[in-house]
Parts: structure tokens; sequence; C-alpha cells
């Protein structure tokens, strides 16, 4: 038997603590504990960011954990694709056919759908399409018609095996081919009438595992535990699945598989893992669902999406690790709560130096605001007026305005705040309300867009302004408008500004804006709609609220592409923000009501797994 040393290359030491950085192999002895310790592995899902649209007809996925793609997968059908970056989900172009259970596989710049189901009428079609990273591009309709099948491999060498071919959920025993130009016949799949297979989404060429399914048509005879692997020509029966289910998602190759949630017989947290002869239980996804979509690795695996067991489609995201390192993900929890309520009010600062003001509590409009400190809210100052729907700047507590806002004649109202008292100061040159979050401090600012207060007017058929103006501390200077109108907030300075478009009133992928000191270009596409009132950060790197439900969604931007991030906890719209690029905080909001909760953000961590060993 080889020694320690000569396998990892170093002894085992004796330490009195445990050391800052272990590496991977090493052992110690703790004489403090009189235990022998290294680094264990740890195999466990955590969450991640959803994937911004409710979806839940998929099968397969392409791509691994820090690089996917998924598209389609919604009835009725859809033609969005998706790409996942590692920690959220950013859109891409469309597929040229809607559909849903298509066989997706390949990687997030090399991507395939074979097949495809539309639901009116209820019936699969051939549709193909290949995908380079950014546009899709059709291909030959494959010979046989597939949904809800196996498909797998690469982009020049790719398989779509059995599903449902026809409106009477029979399934095929057909295997199609694809080689980059043409499509052939391989060998045909053993089990009869299987559809809703899960399958590995990483495997070499031609080669594939196929595990689970549903036999037959409805009503339907069963769910079935068939596993068979593809060598390129030949299925072969392998070990069957523990359990039946079908329409799991699948992660891995042929010989280093995992079988993730599916029907079984409803929709399940189950996941097991398979090692070329055997499959053993690993921990469960948090959530149960079937017809998600799932690829990666058996080490570093993704999960997205998925209908739940009351048949709704989620947006949830988890990914699983077998690793040295315990991963605790970013996440949203309850933090101080105001000292009262508010929904619709302006919000400037940090986590240690902000304030609220303005908006509607359970009595109606307020002049009140609040101040927080890092660890509690406490009341500050009274401002001379009472509105709503107001914009701020600011940086600290001790340093802020606010302006605009109804009920008219507010719109133009500007007041200062110095951390204790209000005071009234150069007026707004144009009425509005919905100024929201604005960037920059109360010296030099920028303001671009809003809406009327009074119901008619502005530089649309919504009321909404293209005007932006600038703020050097004392008065207003005007730039160069927009090029539409819009009521969206914005973050940044004034020479490096994102706005984020018209919230609840326009698509999301052409209202996103940037300035760059002297004219306004086409920004990033949105994810979903934006929420003006929550919007934090600089151009190149800010965390913005959605106006659409659910109003828990978070899209964070890096001045190129728009990603989702966690989610709140609360689904209140019209909450304010404060915070950095790197965290936006929920503060009150409501949607009816009001209410005052505080939602903190605290950033993913990663901490080394060190674990007792023994001889037991």
């Amino acid at each position: 038997m080889a020694a320690y040393k000569d396998l990892v290359g170093q002894k085992i030491t004796k330490v009195t603590s445990n050391p800052s950085d272990p590496k991977t192999g090493q052992m110690w002895y703790n004489s403090t504990s009189g235990t022998l310790r290294g680094l264990g592995i740890l195999s466990a899902w955590s969450s991640s960011a959803p994937l911004g649209r409710d979806a839940g007809e998929f099968s397969g996925g392409a791509g691994t954990q820090t690089a996917a793609m998924v598209s389609g997968g919604l009835y009725p059908e859809v033609n969005t694709t998706n790409e996942y970056n590692g920690t959220g989900w950013s859109t891409s172009g469309n597929m040229n056919t809607a559909g849903f259970y298509r066989g997706l596989g390949g990687t997030q710049t090399a991507g395939f759908c074979f097949g495809n189901q539309v639901a009116s009428p209820d019936f699969p079609t051939g549709v193909s399409e290949t995908y380079d990273g950014s546009s899709w591009t059709s291909i030959s309709t494959i010979p046989q018609v597939h949904s809800q099948s196996a498909s797998f491999g690469s982009t020049t060498a790719g398989v779509c095996s059995g599903g449902r071919y026809n409106n009477y959920d029979q399934a095929t025993t057909v295997t199609n081919e694809w080689d980059g130009s043409s499509w052939s016949t391989g060998g045909a799949y053993p089990p009869t009438d299987v559809r809703g297979m899960a399958c590995t989404s990483t495997s070499p060429a031609t080669t594939g595992l196929a595990f689970g399914g549903q036999r037959g048509g409805s009503p339907s005879p069963g769910l079935v535990t068939n596993n068979q692997s593809y060598d390129g020509s030949t299925w072969t029966a392998q070990t069957a699945i523990p359990t039946a289910t079908a329409f799991g998602a699948g992660s891995g190759t042929s010989t280093s598989a995992l079988l993730i949630g599916g029907n079984a017989p409803s929709a399940t947290t189950n996941c097991f893992k398979y090692d070329g002869s055997s499959w053993t239980a690993i921990p469960s996804l948090a959530t149960g669902r079937r017809t998600l979509s799932g690829l990666g690795s058996t080490t570093a695996a993704l999960a997205t999406a998925g209908s739940n067991s009351s048949g709704s489609d989620t947006q949830l995201t988890e990914e699983y690790n077998e690793s040295t390192s315990v991963i605790t993900a970013g996440a949203y929890s309850s933090g101080p709560t105001l000292d009262t309520n508010r929904r619709r009010g302006a919000g400037w600062g940090s986590m240690t130096s902000a304030v609220l003001a303005g908006g509607q509590n359970p009595g109606g409009l307020t002049s009140s605001s609040s101040e927080f400190d890092g660890s509690s809210w406490t009341a500050g100052g009274t401002m001379n007026s009472a509105r709503q729907e107001l914009g701020a700047l600011g940086a600290t507590e001790s340093a802020g305005l606010v302006f605009g806002g109804e009920p008219n004649p507010l719109g133009t109202a500007v007041e200062y705040y110095n951390g204790s008292s209000w005071t009234n100061g150069t007026s707004f040159p144009t009425a509005m309300k919905f100024g929201r979050m604005h960037a920059g401090p109360n010296t030099a600012g920028i303001v671009s867009g809003g809406s009327t207060p009074t119901g008619s007017g502005g530089d649309d058929s919504n009321g909404n302004f293209h005007d932006s103006h600038d703020w050097n501390g004392s008065s207003w200077t005007a730039n160069t408008d927009m090029p539409f109108a819009n009521q969206g907030g914005s973050a940044g300075s004034q020479t490096a500004t994102v706005q984020t478009g018209n919230g609840y009133l326009v698509s999301p992928t052409i209202r996103m804006l940037d300035w760059n000191g002297s004219s306004w270009t086409a920004g990033a596409s949105a994810v979903a709609g934006t929420d003006a009132y929550l919007v934090v950060g600089t151009q190149a790197a800010f965390v913005m609220g959605t106006a659409n439900p659910p109003k828990t969604l978070t899209q964070v931007g890096d001045g190129t592409t728009i990603a989702t991030g966690p989610s709140f906890a609360v689904d209140k719209s019209s909450k304010s923000g404060i915070g950095s690029s790197s965290s936006l905080n929920g503060a009150g909001g409501g949607e009816p009501g009001t209410v005052d909760t505080f939602e903190e953000f605290t950033a993913e961590t990663t901490a080394v797994n060190i674990t007792d060993f023994t001889t037991s």
C-alpha cells in the first residue's frame, strides 16, 4: 500500500489549529481537538438566481453549470432563449419557431433543439434548429417527428430518440442522428411506447444515457424504470433507476449521470447518481419539480424551472455541487423593520447611512422621513410637503434632496435634507412624478424621464417625459433629450448613467438606455419589466427590481448584459431601494396596503469543509 506522503507529496503534520487555507488531499493532526482532520467532500443543492420567467415543459438543456442555455419550455409555446453565466440568467436570441418539449443539448455557444411540440394543434413536429451563442438557424426537419425525446450529443454529432410522435401521446422507437448537415437513422430505442425520458447532457459525440419515462398514450399505463445507453449505433439495457420516474432532468455522461426530480408519480425532489453500474440516492432538490431542465456534470449540475406538485410552472434554479467547499447562496433576509409602514417613497444612501422620505403610510400621503444607521430605522425630519412618487438624489443620510411627485402642484418642488431638517430648494424645471431613483449625489446628479402629475401632457401618449437634467448643487441644466419618453429610474453618475426604462408600460427589451455625458445609446436588454423605485449602483455594475410579477425578482447588470439575481422574500411592489452595485436592499412597499419590512442582501459565501477522519 502506498504511503500518504507518496500519494499527496507531504506528511501528515501536527498542528494546534486548523490551517487557514487547506488544500485538497491535505490531512493534519489537530492536537488541540485530538482529531485527524482534512477536507471532506460535500454534496449539496443550493439556490441560485431564478430563470426570469415561469416555464415547465422542458426536455434537456445545454452547456455547463457556469455557461448554460435553455429555450422554449412553456405551454402554450414561446421562442424565448435564456443563458446562465454561473450566477444568473439573461435573455438571448429567440428561436425561429416557438415550442416546448424540445430536445435541447450541446453547449451555450453550440447548442441545438431537435423536434418540437405546439399547443394548437396539440402535435409534435420535426422542426429543429442550432444555436451559435446568439442566434438560431433552422436545419433540416427530422424524418421522424419527436417531442419529449432523449436528445444529446453536439451540433455535428447529435441524437434524437424516442418520445411522442402523434396527438395520442404515443411514442416512437426511432432514433435519428444529425451529422451537421443531414439526418440518418440510428439504432431503435428498445423500450416501446416510452416518452418523457431524462437523458445525459454532456455526452461526447453520439453516446448517451436515457432513463425513466412514461409508457403509452392517455390514459397512461404508468411510469417506467428503464435505463438505456447508446454507443452511437445500438441501445443497451443498463441498471434500472431506483424509482419509476418520468419527465425528470438529467446531467452527466453515459457512465456518470444524475437523475434530477421528475414525476414519481407527482413532482418529486428525489435525485440519484449513476456510476456506470449502480444508482445511489444523493441530496434532494429543495423544491419538487417535473418537466424541468437539467444540465452539467455529476459534480456540478444545474436544474431550472419545471412544474411543481400543484401543476404551476416555476422559475426556480438550483445548483448541485460535490466539492470540498460549503457554498451558501446569496440571499435576502428580514432586516430591521421601518419605524412606519411606507410605500411609493424615495430613498437614497448606503447600508450604513440612508434615508426614506415621503410616499404613503396607512393614513395616506406622508411628509415623514426615516433614517437608517446600519442597525435600526428611526424617525427623521418632516418634509415641508407630503407627497408620493417623488424622486431623490443623495449619497448619505445628511446630504440628500427630493423632487417632484404628486399631488400637483408639487411636481416641481425640491427639498434638501441635512440629516435633521428639510429646506425648500430651486424648483425642478418640469412638473413631474415617478422621478423615483436617480443617479448621483445631491451636488452632481442627473434626473431623466418621469411622468406628468396632472394626468395630461408629457411627451408620449402615456404622459411620460423624455427630458434629462443635470443638477450641480444649486441649479438645473438641460441635457440632450432621451430618444423616447419613459418614467424609469437610473443609476450611476452625470457622465455614465444607466436608465432602467419604463417599468410597467413597455417592452423591457427596447427601453434600457446608457448616457455618456453627451448622448444616449441603447442599453442591454432587461430580463423582465423594470421597477424604477429599485435601482442602485453604477452604469457598469447595477442592481434593479422588477415591475411585473413576481415582483421578488432582481436583475443585475454589468454594463453589457443583464441577468437575474437572487429574489426578494416579500412579493410587494413600490418598495424603495438603498445600497450599492453589490447590494440592493428593499424597504417598505405594498400594493395593496403598506408594509414596514426591510430586506437586506447577504452575498454568497464559500468556506472549506473541514472534516474529522476516523478508522471506523
